[in-house]
């Protein structure tokens, strides 16, 4: 399985849908890749979910970015904010608000983009929920429709991951 720029295949758990990848050039952290089956009255959803923690600086205390997405073209129209008041955060929420947001930019069908960040840790953590690379049917599809997850995307996770790792002093 190759990620833009390639990644190795690194682990994968039998029978659990989960895999790890690596950079080979180790200048990025590794990523998770697993799905989470939804059932909805009239869709059934296996969504991508990308997780990933990454070595960085931040604000003092331990918080967590949230991205809510608006309008029909939701993914341009990102915006970013801590999820409570953090000390110094609105500072760092200013630095990675450029960076994240051409990053976020290319990622389409976010369900879910949350970034934690841990003081104590001094790491980032970032858990991605898309529908691009699942499948999903409904009332109307007898079968599962594959939803593709392209090389744009999976730049713009690096591009997220990227303004993560550029926090590190």
């Amino acid at each position: 399985m190759r990620f833009c720029p390639p990644y190795e295949l690194l682990d994968e758990s039998r029978g659990r849908l989960r895999i790890k990848l690596r950079d080979p050039q180790e200048r990025r952290p590794d990523l998770s890749l697993s799905h989470r089956n939804e059932r909805r009255l009239f869709l059934k959803a296996n969504y991508l979910h990308i997780g990933c923690t990454v070595p960085g600086d931040g604000p003092p205390a331990d918080g967590q970015i949230s991205f809510k997405f608006r309008g029909w073209f939701s993914r341009q129209r990102a915006v970013a904010a801590w999820t409570h008041q953090v000390p110094g955060g609105d500072e760092w929420l200013h630095r990675l608000r450029d960076p994240l947001g051409k990053g976020v930019v290319m990622i389409q069908a976010v369900q879910l983009l949350r970034i934690d960040w841990s003081a104590r840790r001094q790491v980032w953590r970032l858990d991605l929920e898309t529908l691009s690379g699942s499948m999903m049917s409904g009332i109307t599809a007898v079968l599962p429709i594959a939803v593709p997850f392209d090389r744009e995307e999976a730049a713009g996770v690096i591009a997220v991951i990227d303004a993560l790792a550029a926090t590190r002093g």
